[in-house]
């Protein structure tokens, strides 16, 4: 029997396993809703559906303290340790509302930068927990090893997820900040992205110092927006491709996948990512234009891919999910190099009975 660990890291090598490997993300709300509709709550939602994929986590933020400014019954406003002051709605899905962020100067910076140091804090910056979740204890690196060992029995792909020097660097400095300063001041957002992936790449030698090796890794790094780019492919061949070319050199030394989670539409930089040693792209959103189909059909065996089923036809009719889902698969699937995943995480708009049928569709069209 092919574990799950095996499938897909068959599929990533455009091989043809028993059938497509199947992880993905939900908001919160929808779990809310799913569990009043009988999902057990004390049974993960990856057991429940025999997800492929285990996460674990790098923090590569600055470790600053955490304070919680503001708490009521519909909302918290925090000060974050990535460098955001932030306020979240209690069991909602959607965007955080940033209210501010800690570095506003290239003297900020400065001051700050020394925080990023892979040993600032003494824990280890790998965690089963995400790094967006706040008010985290971080285990020692020895607990982290033995944690690792643990996983690793469970044969499940061992996917290690980080922000991309944009997002790390953006929640810092600021989105607005840093998009003019990708003009204004370019030298600052580059040193920023170069320190994170010195950060990134620290934390993965030091994780190896004691058997902690990731099967892939899963760079968080929105580009694009439904319409296009964020900024110009200028800007990115300036600051971000010799980051994550830098990145990409060393995940192929030690045998590791790269993953890129970018939302958008970012089809213009495809090629650049490539070049940079990006190996799978997720998630492929639907509603920004992107088509697996297509995308198959132009890159081969050079990108393999990780989801583009749309939100919005779980939520909808059955005839029209199981279209969505067979007119896909039929053509991601071919020669291996895709795994199922939604567009992006899954609303409070889709039924636990459309998601039960979802998965009952990936039973049929996703065998080989």
């Amino acid at each position: 029997m092919v574990t799950s660990r095996e499938r897909i890291k068959k599929l990533l090598a455009f091989q043809e396993p028993d059938r497509i490997g199947r992880f993905d993300a939900f908001w919160e709300d929808t779990l809310t809703r799913w569990i009043s509709e009988g999902l057990p709550p004390d049974i993960a939602p990856a057991d429940y559906f025999a997800f492929d994929i285990e996460p674990i986590f790098l923090d590569a933020s600055l470790r600053l303290p955490e304070k919680l400014l503001e708490e009521t019954d519909e909302y918290t406003v925090r000060e974050d340790k990535l460098g955001y002051t932030v306020k979240q709605w209690k069991g909602k899905a959607g965007a955080l509302g940033y209210l501010d962020h800690v570095i506003k100067t290239r003297e900020d910076w400065e001051r700050h930068k020394h925080r990023l140091a892979v040993d600032f804090g003494g824990a280890s910056r790998i965690h089963t927990v995400s790094y967006f979740t706040p008010f985290v204890a971080y285990p020692t690196w020895a607990e982290m090893g033995a944690t690792f060992e643990r996983l690793i029995a469970k044969e499940r792909y061992l996917l290690l997820h980080v922000y991309g020097p944009f997002e790390a660097t953006w929640r810092k400095h600021g989105f607005e900040t840093t998009l003019m300063n990708l003009v204004l001041e370019p030298e600052l957002i580059a040193a920023m992205c170069e320190a994170h992936i010195d950060v990134t790449i620290g934390t993965l030698e030091r994780a190896r110092e004691y058997g902690i090796v990731p099967d892939g890794l899963f760079m968080v790094e929105d580009l694009g927006m439904n319409t296009g780019l964020l900024f110009s492919p200028n800007a990115y061949e300036r600051i971000f491709f010799p980051a994550h070319r830098r990145l990409g050199d060393y995940l192929r030394r030690h045998g590791i996948t790269y993953f890129i989670h970018t939302d958008g539409d970012m089809r213009r930089l495809i090629p650049r990512l490539i070049a940079a040693g990006v190996q799978v792209l997720q998630p492929l959103e639907a509603k920004s234009n992107l088509d697996v189909r297509l995308l198959k059909r132009a890159y081969g065996t050079d990108l393999a891919f990780f989801g583009n089923i749309d939100v919005r036809r779980m939520a909808g009719t059955p005839a029209a999910l199981e279209e969505e889902v067979r007119s896909k698969l039929e053509i991601a699937m071919r020669g291996g190099g895709y795994i199922y995943h939604s567009d992006h995480s899954v609303p409070p708009t889709v039924s636990l009975e459309n998601y039960r049928y979802l998965m009952t569709l990936l039973d049929r069209y996703g065998a080989y």
